[in-house]
């Protein structure tokens, strides 16, 4: 017995399938209608529209199928990853009930029948499929929506909620909470070691995830490291201090001379190198000294302080 299909043309009922004859309701027919005939089926006020295409469903014995002609499903039954044999339902595991809420079978690749006109039977396809729902009581759900690896590890063999759909919007009127390691079992009864966290993971690319920065640890780092830079800034400011001192000695050094103990000139190219250095030494490193003192004043009052739009905290949103 051979691979079963992904999606497979089989003979089904007609009331599943739009007919190219149903009721004259084809796209050409509807395009040449006109007045309340048009209008009954213009998909207007959530009237019929024949022109959505819609498959079928490959549907398994245990499963209990809500379905309209617009592609909406509701599927309660086993958990199923593709086909019939998916899955842990597929695979005849117990205590793996799924529920399985889909907009949009087959999104744009929907279709009623196949290019030689046979019925179209559609299985469940986490990749493909517009939008979805998916709540099973076992499941391996990152396989099933082909999530990479990350550090959190894959989840195998236990209960799960899926979402999908090209935009997701999670909207509370107060707040919101991701939170892990509630219970010390999880549903197949096994004890949880350990703490798994949360990722936030764009573009599937579990290698490249980092852990997040704990903000108030941050912020005491910051704040130690700029007590050492002002520090630094006093040691360094200092040495100049007591290197100019030492530079006007040597600029006014004078020896006794073999004359009669006569005190001579000092000595030309110090003079000239000293004096430089001593103008340098005010109008370029004291005045810097004083610059990189008022720049860090100014990066603790902009990022530092929570009162500052600029706070590198958030106000908001935390994380442990």
């Amino acid at each position: 017995m051979g691979e079963e299909k992904k999606y497979t043309p089989v003979k089904v009922k007609a009331e599943h399938v739009v007919k190219k004859d149903q009721d004259d309701l084809t796209v050409d027919a509807l395009n040449n209608a006109s007045g309340p005939a048009a209008a009954k089926f213009s998909g207007v006020g959530g009237n019929r529209f024949p022109g959505d295409a819609a498959p079928a469903y490959n549907q398994t014995p245990s499963e209990y199928v809500i379905n309209n002609e617009r592609n909406s499903w509701i599927v309660l039954g086993v958990d199923r990853q593709s086909t019939k044999t998916t899955g842990y339902g597929g695979k005849g595991h117990t205590q793996c009930a799924a529920i399985d809420i889909v907009a949009g079978r087959m999104a744009s690749y929907a279709m009623s029948v196949d290019n030689n006109n046979e019925p179209v039977l559609s299985n469940v396809d986490f990749k493909v499929d517009a939008a979805r729902v998916y709540i099973s009581q076992k499941a391996d759900i990152d396989d099933y929506l082909e999530l990479s690896w990350s550090p959190m590890g894959k989840s195998k063999s236990t209960s799960a909620i899926a979402v999908k759909a090209d935009d997701v919007r999670l909207v509370a009127r107060n707040g919101i909470k991701l939170v892990t390691g509630t219970d010390t079992r999880n549903s197949l009864g096994l004890r949880q070691m350990g703490v798994k966290g949360i990722e936030l993971n764009a573009g599937n690319r579990g290698y490249a995830l980092q852990p997040l920065v704990k903000g108030n640890n941050l912020l005491e780092y910051l704040k130690g490291l700029q007590g050492q830079v002002e520090d630094l800034r006093e040691i360094v400011y200092s040495f100049y201090k007591y290197q100019s001192i030492w530079n006007q000695a040597l600029v006014s050094h004078t020896h006794l001379s073999p004359f009669f103990g006569i005190p001579g000139s000092p000595a030309f190219e110090i003079m000239g190198v000293g004096v430089q250095t001593l103008i340098k030494g005010c109008a370029q490193t004291e005045l810097s000294v004083v610059s990189h003192q008022t720049n860090m004043a100014g990066l603790e009052t902009n990022y530092l302080n929570p009162g500052i739009k600029t706070y590198i905290n958030s106000g908001y949103n935390k994380t442990n």
